[in-house]
């Protein structure tokens, strides 16, 4: 009976090295040496060192990638591979939504860290705020406050959230987040926006710029965008394959 303790302590250090953690939406892990292991597919795309970059490079890209796009838009992160040589840069730029109908703005910025995981079913027109309401990132009473507004505050419809009594709403052509309809009018006279079709979800993306050095000098820069899938990933647009 004695050789199962060591068997058991084997198998119990085994799960754990195999072990991962959801991390902003990838896979995110350790390699044994401190190193992440994190890999966004196509997260170099748009390089034209991308097929020179090695796995272990592509861990410390994607780990900096998983970082900076769950900040605010100008946030730096960077990462160096001392094993390789390669270091560099990414930038977090402009969210924006897509999949949306909205008639006053070419690309819809949107708030960091808007939850897109509801059906929008066609809305229009100008609303006013009945009171003092809060303005959420979700369509939760849970959800983060972004701000308030103030009672007779305007906003603009983008989409009533399918079957929940909440809407997501813009002022000025930029997404301010989602709103109670308890809370909201229409506004008479106000502007009205042609409205049609089936409840579907807003995408959320975000632009960043990269910026890659190799160990033996070459350099390189390049802007990206990248959209989260409805399974929590980010999609590298453009790139090959599915992103991670």
């Amino acid at each position: 009976m004695q050789w199962r303790l060591p068997l058991i302590t084997f198998s119990a250090l085994t799960l754990a090295a195999c072990g991962g953690v959801n991390y902003g939406g990838g896979l995110w892990e350790r390699d044994g040496r401190g190193a992440p292991s994190a890999h966004v597919a196509g997260i170099a795309y748009g390089s034209a060192y991308e097929s020179y970059l090695t796995s272990s490079d592509v861990a410390y890209m994607s780990d900096a990638f998983l970082t900076v796009m769950n900040t605010e838009e100008g946030t730096r992160r960077d990462w160096v591979n001392h094993r390789t040589g390669a270091q560099g840069e990414i930038i977090a730029g402009e969210p924006f939504l897509q999949n949306v109908d909205y008639a006053r703005s070419g690309r819809l910025r949107a708030p960091v860290g808007l939850e897109t995981r509801w059906a929008l079913e066609p809305a229009q027109g100008d609303y006013s705020s009945t009171s003092n309401t809060n303005v959420r990132l979700g369509a939760s009473t849970s959800a983060p406050v972004v701000s308030t507004l103030t009672e007779g505050s305007v906003v603009e419809a983008i989409g009533s959230v399918h079957g929940a009594p909440w809407m997501l709403v813009a002022r000025h052509g930029e997404v301010v987040g989602y709103m109670h309809t308890d809370f909201l009018e229409q506004r008479e006279g106000g502007d009205v926006l042609l409205a049609g079709g089936a409840p579907r979800a807003p995408i959320y993306c975000r632009v960043y710029d990269q910026r890659l050095v190799l160990r033996d000098g070459p350099r390189d820069s390049w802007s990206g965008t990248a959209c989260l899938s409805r399974n929590g990933r980010w999609d590298v647009q453009g790139a090959r394959g599915p992103g991670v």
